[in-house]
């Protein structure tokens, strides 16, 4: 297969973040890339970049999809994909967990909930972590009943799911769910240092668990949402691409992504290939400037803090690109 066939155009692909990871989801139900410590970090699963060795955290009907629809929950980054297929329909949710309080570490958890909507939907889950942009295939362990770790160099993963997960090769889990209408079904991937995963590793959320992690997540993005200062016949497009810069800024130093993916090239077969977390740093500053403009002073303000500390006193030695890895260590 040709790999302008089988590879989605990159408009196929919806963001999820918690303002310090970043993750792009399919129409499919595929998340192809992911890097789950920090938007600068190495990707989990980089299918966007090798078809071959990327890795993917895949959920999709069993036989098939008829047809797919998405949206984001108002005012959030919580996207909610929903698949027909031949018996029934079903919706997938995806999020980044969002902790209750801002000034809490991020939990580095990404949650995926199937609900049944009508009929009976059969649905399988593919989990491929691949570190290091592919280069590192996990090691995996069950670690309880539907409990697995995948380990590689300095990346962890604690992943759970209320199916029973089984290994389908020495790096890749599978599961098969099925629901009806108002059945959920959870996967979890947590984010865990591997040394931790060796010595203690932590209780991974039951359903319950995930189920108030994700009402919590709805709530924290509304609630951010809310701080809109905007009357205009657009404000749901403002709103929406304020959230999309609220993705890509570092919530704990201000820094300013320019986009969440990195490698592609700039032109098909051409000789130029970017990393595009770096960002020019006016183009940042027109970007924390449009937030203030609609009543998100408070971004602005870190955005400002972080070109401060990164200029040391001296601003004449500032680089003409920044990264969220440059301010990671304030």
């Amino acid at each position: 297969m040709a790999d302008e066939e089988r590879y989605p155009s990159i408009a196929d692909y919806a963001l999820i973040s918690d303002s310090n990871s970043t993750a792009l989801v399919s129409r499919a139900g595929s998340i192809d890339w992911c890097c789950i410590q920090r938007l600068d970090s190495g990707s989990c699963f980089g299918l966007l970049l090798d078809w071959n060795k990327g890795g993917f955290c895949s959920i999709a009907p069993k036989e098939g999809i008829l047809n797919s629809s998405r949206r984001y929950l108002e005012g959030t980054l919580v996207l909610e994909t929903t698949f027909e297929a031949q018996d029934g329909e079903a919706r997938l949710i995806d999020c980044y967990a969002l902790p209750p309080d801002p000034e809490e570490v991020p939990y580095r958890q990404i949650l995926r909930v199937v609900e049944g909507v009508n009929g009976y939907v059969e649905l399988e889950m593919v989990i491929a972590p691949r570190f290091d942009y592919g280069s590192v295939a996990p090691w995996l362990r069950q670690e309880g009943v539907r409990v697995y770790s995948a380990i590689g160099g300095n990346d962890g993963l604690l992943i759970s799911c209320d199916a029973g997960l089984s290994p389908s090769d020495k790096h890749t889990l599978r599961a098969t769910v099925g629901v009806h209408p108002e059945e959920r079904a959870r996967l979890s991937i947590l984010s865990v240092p591997p040394e931790k995963l060796d010595h203690d590793p932590p209780e991974p959320p039951d359903a319950a668990g995930i189920d108030r992690r994700l009402d919590g997540t709805i709530e924290r993005w509304r609630e951010w949402a809310s701080d809109l200062r905007f009357d205009g016949p657009y404000e749901s497009g403002v709103l929406r691409s304020a959230l999309v810069m609220k993705a890509l800024t570092n919530d704990r130093t201000g820094a300013v992504a320019a986009a969440p993916r990195t490698s592609l090239p700039e032109d098909p077969g051409g000789e130029m290939n970017w990393d595009y977390r770096y960002s020019w740093i006016r183009d940042s500053f027109f970007s924390v400037r449009s937030l203030a403009e609609v009543g998100f002073e408070i971004a602005a303000d870190d955005f400002r803090r972080f070109i401060e500390r990164s200029a040391a006193g001296s601003a004449e030695s500032l680089q003409l690109t920044c990264t969220v890895s440059a301010a990671s260590a304030a």
